[in-house]
């Protein structure tokens, strides 16, 4: 018996280039980059893998084992992003040793939240994951529901001041 809080993450399918379209399409317009970004999560390329993606703040990834199997499929958004999420996941040694490879389809980091939520329980009825790993539980959304979320934009980008000191007439304000 281990001492770990979690048992081992059931397998689900081989990622492919299906399931890797149905996690790419998920996020649907708060997407950003190209088709999901495959990582290395083996102990020698652990530590520079997790540092490349803390600059990755918002997404899904899809974590496999040596056979390419899903054995998770995430979101992140938070501050350190998708590498912080995966540190969570790694200091559980049963993860720390089934997961040796993650796919990562980036999404805008001004997307709400909640669209990012609602993007991974597409992402996880599109994969058709219900049911078939273990306990893991996605969240549940209708059309209506997502197209509301994917419109419901946060404020507006905030643009850092020109450093030239403001030759553009407005006192370094972008315009």
């Amino acid at each position: 018996m281990s001492v770990d809080c979690c048992a081992e993450p059931v397998a689900g399918p081989v990622v492919d280039t299906r399931v890797l379209r149905h996690a790419w399409t998920a996020l649907g317009p708060l997407r950003c980059g190209d088709w999901p970004t495959p990582y290395s999560l083996e102990p020698r390329h652990r530590e520079e893998t997790l540092a490349v993606l803390d600059e990755v703040l918002a997404g899904l990834y899809l974590a496999v084992d040596a056979d390419g199997r899903l054995r998770w499929l995430g979101k992140a958004h938070r501050d350190g992003g998708i590498g912080a999420r995966l540190r969570d996941h790694l200091r559980h040694s049963e993860r720390a040793r089934v997961f040796t490879g993650v796919f990562v389809v980036e999404a805008d980091p001004f997307s709400p939240p909640q669209a990012i939520e609602a993007a991974e329980g597409r992402a996880a009825d599109a994969i058709g994951l219900r049911s078939r790993m273990g306990m893991r539980r996605w969240p549940t959304v209708t059309q209506a529901q997502w197209i509301a979320l994917v419109t419901s934009r946060p404020g507006r980008r905030v643009v850092p001041p020109r450093r030239d000191g403001g030759s553009n007439g407005r006192g370094g304000v972008p315009g």
